[in-house]
């Protein structure tokens, strides 16, 4: 949704595909935005919405279980798309391995153990060898994110709760303000340099668990609550729970730091982060304290 507001504020015609117009809509309310509603594994209704669009931001996600469905989505949306046209793909961190170097950029080696990460692999090759842009981003957070540990970092810190992160609370970590993130993904529109390219857009700046978490306590007021939650039953979870269990051979992410390397990004599209995470966490925390939102949250729940 970043994206949306982003390119409307630029003066693009935006289309928005989604599967319920109503949802969507919730969050933008904009007359400026044409929504179109279907699913992205219908061929036709694909197709039908991307008449006339020069570009697509392909910021479509399944659950683990159901990542292959990833295969046919971007297949349609390709197929659908004019000659000419650009697809943007955002990515993550799966398909780097255990990195290899203090810093990864795209000509890390792309050797995950897990399936998921050989699948998001190659899902990125085809999207690279018919012209598109892969935009790989750490964790992002911010308003309108929710999904993720560092949501309910936010969540539980504003409940007054314990918050349990895996692994070592002072290994570094880097994360990406939402806005920083679609301005990575708006980025490569119209630059022939990035077609075919595959970036690597970091967070603002190294941090770790405990000190990103520490911040979002203080900004809420509170002293922090934040524990290590053993790798060794993390892992035990994803053994014993079906809908974690594809996510097994990714654990070794809790384990390696991966921090990405901006050196690409910024000299082929200008693009730096520019959030820093005081002023981030305070944005965040000031949109999930917003009266509309718990609000609407109070309605739907009832």
């Amino acid at each position: 949704m970043a994206s949306v507001k982003m390119l409307v504020r630029a003066g693009h015609e935006v289309r928005g595909f989604t599967r319920s117009a109503e949802a969507f809509r919730s969050q933008i309310a904009d007359d400026r935005v044409e929504v179109a509603e279907g699913d992205i594994l219908d061929r036709a209704a694909v197709a039908a919405a991307l008449e006339d669009a020069d570009a697509v931001i392909h910021c479509v996600g399944f659950p683990a279980q159901e990542f292959a469905h990833n295969w046919d989505a971007i297949r349609f949306t390709l197929e659908g798309l004019r000659p000419g046209g650009q697809f943007v793909l955002p990515s993550n961190l799966w398909v780097y391995g255990p990195p290899q170097s203090e810093r990864v950029g795209p000509d890390h080696p792309k050797a995950s153990p897990a399936r998921l990460g050989e699948i998001l692999a190659d899902l990125e090759k085809a999207v690279t060898a018919e012209g598109g842009t892969v935009v790989h981003l750490p964790d992002v957070y911010g308003p309108g994110v929710t999904h993720g540990l560092t949501y309910s970092i936010f969540q539980r810190a504003l409940a007054g709760k314990s918050v349990w992160f895996p692994g070592d609370l002072d290994r570094p970590i880097e994360l990406l303000y939402i806005e920083d993130a679609a301005r990575a993904l708006v980025a490569p529109l119209g630059r022939r340099e990035a077609r075919s390219v595959d970036y690597t857009a970091p967070g603002w700046a190294p941090t770790t668990p405990r000190e990103f978490a520490d911040r979002v306590f203080r900004a809420a007021g509170l002293s922090a609550r934040l524990y290590s939650l053993p790798l060794a039953a993390l892992n035990l979870l994803d053994t014993l729970r079906a809908d974690r269990r594809v996510m097994r051979d990714l654990s070794y992410l809790w384990e390696c730091p991966t921090l990405l390397d901006g050196t690409l990004i910024r000299r082929d599209l200008g693009w730096v982060p520019e959030v820093d995470y005081s002023d981030g966490i305070r944005r965040t925390i000031r949109w999930l304290r917003d009266p509309r939102r718990l609000a609407e949250r109070a309605r739907a729940a009832d």
